[in-house]
């Protein structure tokens, strides 16, 4: 009855889960999805490069790499990784959508401090602020309060970026798009 203010249960985004570099959350993440069969989504060409060749050394062939633009055209695994975050917001959530659309889908966003979003937000210091916290180097961290503040990120860079231009890699696609 008292509903007005919750949010809706297929609007909400996943907590994104940030690891300290991104050797960690490739280990991480290659090591988890071959327990139940999985499906890895990427935003750029590089990022798709790099974990198709970790797959391979992995031999994790059960593992579906998948294209974000893909995402309502595959059949989804029990899981669903999201590898990178893509710097606005529309192709992020976009994606999410598609894959809340196969309700038994458990969907993970993943990032590292290394990443250009994280720098953006003070990148060394949070990485001083996290060793401080004495989270070593193979934990993660996943909060409400870092979901929702790359989310504001996100939606900053949305009002910033006119016409987007597109990239291979999400350091170029920075470079290209909010060189300060």
């Amino acid at each position: 009855m008292f509903s007005f203010f919750k949010r809706e249960k297929s609007k909400e985004l996943p907590a994104i889960v940030v690891f300290t570099s991104k050797v960690q959350l490739y280990k991480w993440l290659i090591a988890d999805a071959m327990q139940s069969p999985s499906a890895i989504f990427y935003f750029f060409e590089e990022t798709g490069k790099e974990l198709e060749a970790l797959l391979n050394a992995a031999g994790a062939e059960s593992i579906k790499l998948i294209n974000w633009k893909d995402a309502d055209k595959t059949m989804i695994s029990d899981k669903a990784y999201v590898a990178e975050l893509y710097p606005l917001s529309g192709p992020y959530t976009t994606l999410i959508h598609n894959l809340q659309q196969h309700s038994k889908t458990i969907i993970q966003t993943l990032s590292h401090l290394d990443s250009p979003i994280f720098m953006k937000m003070g990148g060394d210091k949070l990485k001083t602020l996290v060793a401080r916290l004495g989270i070593r180097e193979e934990e993660s961290i996943s909060h409400a309060m870092v979901t929702r503040a790359i989310s504001n990120l996100q939606s900053k860079f949305d009002q910033k970026v006119v016409t987007e231009k597109t990239a291979n890699s999400i350091e170029d696609w920075y470079q290209a798009n909010l060189d300060d």
